[in-house]
Formats: C-alpha cells, structure tokens, sequence
C-alpha cells in the first residue's frame, strides 16, 4: 500500500466510524442499511489485502535455510556411512555415488538438492544391514526423511508468498477504487438526506471523508459530498 492509497483508506476508516456512531440516524432507512453492508464488505476484503500484501517472506525464507542445513547435515553423515562401507567392500560407484561435500549440496538448486539427498537416502536403505557396523541404523533414515520432506515442504513458501502478494496488490488497487466510487457515487448521495435533519452527523461525515496527507503536506482534499 502506497502513501496514497493509505490516506484514502483512512477516510474510509474515518467515514466508516461516523457511520458506526450514528447508527441510530441511519438504521431504520432500508437503502442505507444495505449500503452500508456493502461498505463494511468491501473495507473487510480491503483489510484482508493488505494483511497479505505486509505478511513479511524473510520468515520463511530463514526457515528454509535451517531446513536445508539440517537436512545437509544427516545427508553428509549418512551418506559418509555408505561411503565408508562402499570402500571397505570396494563398491567404486556406490562409493562415487556417495561422495558429496557440502559445498557441492548448497550448490544445487531447491529441487535438485532434494533428490539428491533422496538418493543417498534410498542408498543406504538398500544397505542398512550392514551399516549398522558403520553407526547408522533405521532411526537414522526415518530421521533423513523427515528433514527432506520438511525441506521440499518449505521450498515453494517464499515463492508463493511473493505471488500471493503480488495479485493483492493488484487487488488491493481495485478495491480501493471500488470503495471510493461506492462512497462518491452512492453514500456521498445519500448522506445528503441529513443535512438538515442531523446537520452535526452530515457534518462530522463531511469532514471524515477529506483525505489528508498524512505523509506529506498534511494538506486535505475535499470530499464529494455536498
């Protein structure tokens, strides 16, 4: 949300809370009832953009570099274990298949990084009998797993967040303009039912609905009511 789009929604907070305090005024007119259901809608999925458009990525983004770190490192201990039996047996292509290094882990891609922990994983399933010798039991993969899985889980939240957050923006745009056209074309209209039976009410609505700067000048713009 832009400084602009900010001082507008905040004469809509501001038009929306007179209307609130007067509720008395209003309530037994049908049409304005209504209208201000739609108000009070729209001001609610307003809300609802903007929480997405500020919910900050650098969570997850962190949270996915543990992930990773964590899951490199049973990766590497695992994956020594094999290489160590691969030796002893003079297995070279189990023992090349198994030869990684943590620079070379951190150097994959998300998904590619992934399988590649995968595939040592299904390795030393395929060996697990004899690596207990080498201190890696079943507890050990059940453990590996649970770190890929926890890291492929995590993979495509910062991704998705940022395209969660881009459509808001374009929706909060809309709803904006919705909003005011809504206020200028319909409540503004209304609300002149009341300028001679609840004058304090018009006037209070009146001065709600200027827009200040609030990051400027602090100068208001005038609203479309009279």
């Amino acid at each position: 949300m832009n400084q602009q789009q900010e001082n507008r929604f905040n004469s809509m907070y501001a038009a929306q809370t007179v209307l609130n305090d007067n509720s008395a005024l209003w309530s037994g007119m049908p049409a304005m009832v209504a209208l201000k259901s739609e108000f009070d809608a729209n001001i609610a999925s307003i809300e609802d953009a903007i929480e997405v458009q500020v919910k900050d990525i650098k969570g997850h983004t962190v949270a996915k570099a543990d992930a990773l770190e964590a899951m490199i490192a049973k990766t590497l201990r695992v994956g020594g274990a094999v290489m160590a039996y691969a030796g002893a047996t003079k297995n070279a292509g189990l023992a090349e298949e198994m030869n990684v290094v943590p620079s070379e882990l951190r150097g994959y891609r998300d998904a590619i990084v992934a399988q590649r922990c995968q595939g040592i994983h299904a390795a030393a399933t395929t060996n697990l009998a004899a690596l207990v010798g080498y201190g890696v039991v079943a507890a050990d993969l059940t453990e590996l797993q649970t770190l890929i899985d926890a890291y492929v889980a995590l993979v495509p939240k910062p991704r998705n967040m940022i395209v969660a957050r881009s459509v808001k923006t374009g929706d909060l745009g809309l709803l904006l303009r919705d909003t005011s056209r809504l206020l200028d074309r319909r409540m503004d209209m209304m609300m002149r039912s009341f300028m001679v039976s609840a004058p304090d009410f018009y006037s209070q609505y009146t001065k709600a609905r200027m827009i200040v700067d609030l990051g400027g000048s602090g100068e208001a713009e005038e609203a479309k009511v009279a």
